[in-house]
């Protein structure tokens, strides 16, 4: 853990005694004390909570080591064994007393028996006060004489942790795994180790392992997230500030014309006591403002009266600057909290004419947990923070309390899974745009503390997004400040060297920000699979094209649904949808298959059934049938054809229209069009309807002009069977269509059998063809039935004589029909 993280995360897990009774600098604390002497200096600032004070414990007295990040006070599952945490490993802490030397000058085997003893004894006592930098020397001295003594290894190790050494984590956490003898937890650190250093593939087992919560799933899956976390780098410019010194600076925000940041770059003028926990000073409240020639002037002490002996910082500050928010350590004998630590809380103050008075804390804290990283909404009606209160994720978590009308503070409302982890969540920003920002080092992430950007429904995260590269490194990444542009402003990082060493950095935003995923649109020929370059692609209304390669490259946000439309001169356009949610990539491609247009188009020539002359005026109206939508209205021209595009239909598509053809004296037809698509270009009707009209006039027979089918009967039987009654109501509908319509029915016979069986036959068929008709509602006297026989052949098939008939069946059956020949028209 680092400075920020520490001071911010943990408590000050400070002693009485060592509050009120000791002076001393550096004094060690006695093994019966509960609770360090010095204060818990945070470590480097990943994740400062309130950047002086130290983390907070999660067990009570000695409290277990604190996670990684510098928030929580204990580890879930610390190596330093204590009565009170169930949940630490079961490392036996060798025996501290050392025998007496029996021999008189002591053996050089004796002599460092007593030296390993002495340190034993003192490292234990530094671990227990959690005064880990001190502890450390000592430690070394143990793992230079056993290198795999397991209790060693694994208090060294929590130690290195604890005051951010990457490099020491990975010998001693190391070690013990290759001895078999690593705590879950220990793995998880070992891992985590490994991110820092910039070796994601070989942390993934090591984080993949780890089941007791969910950081272990979320760090792993950074791996797949890497090409994500620099989608952005662009939009985003970095800059030291020239007031960065040598000790720890973070968390900086604007005063005014000023700049407001904590650091430990002095010690108190109250007490010359460093932290046992980092070794360094604690931290105060110091501010910089700009000189006439642009400069940043020498940081001085902000409002003296704000810096306590203690840690002070991080703050914030109301928009009208007359408020303002800070942690501060608990230092007062009342405030003690059960576990014999002190804990961080968060104080507020008014601006009057004397600087900053009315100093209290906010009614919702209490002395037996920490309360860290104000952040104020800009209407001050709401204010997010940091606290490790009963009933959160683990480790410390963000939470939010509203103030109501009245001026009261409501109770705090933890911001749920979303956004809080088993890890550690710390310093919370809400920007003027209602986005709130946080540091984490329990989600995926480039490695240690890293910043988070979350939006915000009704006051609770909707989803939460890495904010990538360069906000975000693989060392520990804080303290995110935004001007009310939401365009300049700071964060904190130990980029530079690691461990204890956080700086201010100005960032700038260059660009409006994206967060989703990466999707690449491919646009494809469907038959032939090859890419359409300059193919246009439009996306919930806004236009792009695809490169050379087919390609275009964009993102899918988070909470939208897209509709994409790709269009491509001869090709048909295929719409489509697109969200994050259709792929669990981080990056996917999708990909829209257009097809060729076959240009395809009706065509038809309308003649005169008698003289086969093209018809001009001729009215066609095309429903297709299986939708019963009207396709087209077209009236020939003098060419008398008839020709339509066919824009949405595509090769193997089935035609199914029903056509209408009509003009003023002409027989009205209604024709079935069926056809299967199976080439490009023109379908010419012609070729399977006759699309002939026939003039209405005497003589003309309807059957011809309505291309009705023959009428069969059963042998030797003149009954209208039920395919004849088909053909018949034809006739039906055309007499109903022309009501000053008379027709005659005529049957005919072909030659074979006697000429007057024939005869009889026709004649009765007419007659009950003629019967039916009338049934059907048409007057007797329009319509009359005659059979003829055989007497009108229509070709030399002729059965008389001695010789038989030469004429095969198909010639016999040209004879055998059924005329309506019109009659009369009115």
């Amino acid at each position: 853990m680092k400075l920020h993280h520490l001071l911010i995360v943990f408590a000050l897990f400070l002693s009485s005694q060592s509050l009120f009774g000791q002076t001393e600098t550096n004094t060690a604390v006695p093994e019966s004390t509960t609770a360090p002497v010095t204060e818990q200096a945070t470590v480097a600032p990943a994740t400062p909570i309130e950047t002086s004070v130290s983390a907070v414990p999660e067990t009570t007295s000695v409290s277990a080591s604190p996670e990684t990040s510098s928030v929580t006070a204990t580890p879930e599952t610390s190596t330093m064994p204590t009565s009170t945490d169930t949940n630490a490993a079961t490392v036996a802490i060798p025996d501290s007393s050392a025998k007496a030397a029996e021999a008189t000058p002591e053996s050089p085997k004796k002599r460092n028996a007593k030296m390993e003893a002495n340190a034993l004894k003192k490292g234990n006592m530094y671990y227990t006060t959690q005064s880990y930098a001190e502890a450390i020397p000592y430690f070394e001295k143990l793992l230079k004489a056993d290198s795999t003594d397991k209790t060693t290894l694994a208090r060294l190790g929590e130690c290195y942790r604890l005051t951010n050494n990457t490099d020491g984590q990975l010998i001693c956490y190391g070690g013990l795994i290759r001895m078999g003898s690593a705590e879950p937890i220990q793995e998880l650190y070992y891992g985590q180790a490994l991110m820092e250093k910039g070796e994601m593939e070989k942390a993934r087992p090591y984080l993949e392992k780890y089941a007791a919560d969910t950081r272990g799933q979320n760090l792993a899956s950074s791996a797949a997230k890497l090409k994500s976390y620099s989608r952005n780098a662009d939009a985003y410019t970095l800059s030291p500030v020239s007031y960065n010194s040598p000790q720890n600076d973070f968390c900086a925000v604007r005063f005014h014309d000023a700049v407001v940041f904590a650091s430990t770059r002095s010690k108190t003028a109250w007490i010359n006591q460093s932290q046992g926990w980092t070794g360094g000073a604690y931290l105060g409240l110091y501010s910089t403002e700009k000189d006439e020639t642009g400069k940043d002037t020498k940081p001085i002490a902000f409002m003296g009266d704000l810096n306590s002996k203690y840690n002070d910082g991080p703050i914030c500050f109301s928009k009208d600057f007359n408020t303002v928010y800070f942690t501060r350590n608990n230092s007062r004998k009342n405030e003690v909290a059960k576990d014999g630590t002190y804990k961080l809380k968060l104080l507020e103050a008014v601006m009057d004419e004397n600087g900053f008075s009315m100093v209290q804390p906010l009614p919702f804290t209490n002395n037996d947990f920490n309360f860290a990283h104000p952040s104020i909404s800009q209407d001050g009606f709401v204010i997010y923070f940091a606290s490790d209160m009963e009933g959160g994720k683990g480790g410390m978590d963000i939470y939010m309390a509203r103030k109501d009308s009245s001026g009261l503070w409501g109770a705090p409302v933890n911001l749920g899974d979303k956004v809080n982890t088993a890890g550690n969540e710390l310093f919370p920003f809400i920007s003027a745009k209602n986005v709130l920002y946080f540091s984490s080092n329990g989600m995926d992430g480039l490695g240690g503390l890293d910043i988070y950007e979350a939006t915000l429904k009704d006051g609770m995260p909707t989803k939460v997004y890495n904010m990538g590269e360069p906000v975000n490194s693989k060392n520990d990444d804080f303290g995110f400040w935004l001007m009310e542009d939401c365009r300049y402003g700071f964060i904190s990082s130990n980029r530079k060297a690691g461990g204890m060493d956080d700086d201010i950095y100005e960032l700038q935003i260059t660009r409006d920000i994206k967060r989703g995923k990466e999707v690449k649109i491919l646009v494809k020929d469907k038959t032939t699979g090859e890419p359409i370059a300059n193919a246009k692609l439009v996306i919930n209304g806004d236009s792009a094209k695809t490169d050379d390669k087919g390609e275009y490259l964009t993102t899918a946000e988070e909470e939208i649904d897209y509709k994409i439309t790709a269009l491509k001169d001869d090709y048909f356009k295929v719409e489509d949808s697109l969200s994050t949610k259709s792929s669990l990539d981080e990056s996917f491609t999708k990909e829209m298959l257009l097809e060729k247009d076959p240009k395809l188009f009706l065509r038809g020539i309308i003649t005169d059934a008698k003289t086969q002359e093209v018809l001009e005026g001729v009215n066609i109206n095309v429903t297709d049938i299986a939708t019963n939508t009207e396709v087209d209205k077209y009236t020939t021209t003098k060419e008398g054809d008839y020709f339509k595009f066919l824009f949405s239909n595509r090769i193997g598509d089935k035609l199914t229209y029903l056509i209408r053809i009509e003009k003023p004296g002409y027989l009205q037809r209604t024709l079935i069009f069926t056809h299967t698509i199976e080439k490009p270009g023109e379908i010419n009707m012609n070729e399977t309807l006759n699309l002939s009209l026939g003039k209405i006039e005497i003589g003309m027979d309807l059957a011809k002009m309505i291309d009705m089918k023959p009428i069969y009967f059963d042998l030797a039987k003149s009954d209208i069977r039920k395919d004849a009654a088909i053909e018949l109501d034809k006739i039906v509908q055309v007499m109903n269509e022309y009501p000053n319509m008379s027709i005659e029915l005529g049957s005919h016979t072909d030659c074979r059998s006697d000429a007057s069986s024939n005869l009889k036959l026709s004649d009765e068929r007419a007659k009950a063809s003629v019967a039916y008709i009338v049934k059907k509602g048409i007057d007797k006297s329009r319509i009359v039935g005659k059979g003829y026989g055989e007497s009108k052949l229509l070709n030399n098939c002729a059965c008389e004589g001695k010789d038989p008939s030469p004429c095969t069946e198909e010639e016999h059956s040209v004879n055998r029909r059924t005329e309506f020949i019109i009659t009369k028209l009115k």
